[in-house]
């Protein structure tokens, strides 16, 4: 059986580049775009969703952001960073207490 087309398919090229844009920006402000583009399809109750997709779609393009790093250096380092004189570069993270 072929899976349905999710309401947020047509737009997911939008919203990806508008999380490439803007990586802080919330699910809440792609929701609040996507009410913008068309307020009969977008509610406030497809938040959890938005949320999930979202989060989806960030850990996929985490790929191509470890590789080139460049939006990193983009953003401000932390006032106590500069303060430092540190670059305010991150290390890579580990996820979870469980080694393996």
């Amino acid at each position: 059986m072929p899976k349905r087309p999710s309401m947020y398919e047509p737009f997911e090229a939008q919203i990806k580049e508008w999380l490439k844009d803007e990586p802080a920006l919330s699910a809440a402000g792609v929701l609040q775009r996507l009410t913008e583009i068309d307020p009969a399809r977008f509610k406030a109750k497809n938040i959890r969703m938005v949320q999930r997709l979202a989060k989806a779609w960030r850990m996929e393009m985490a790929g191509l952001v470890n590789l080139d790093g460049g939006w990193i250096k983009s953003l401000p380092a932390s006032p106590a960073a500069e303060a430092a004189s540190d670059a305010g570069f991150l290390t890579l993270a580990t996820f979870g207490n469980i080694s393996r």
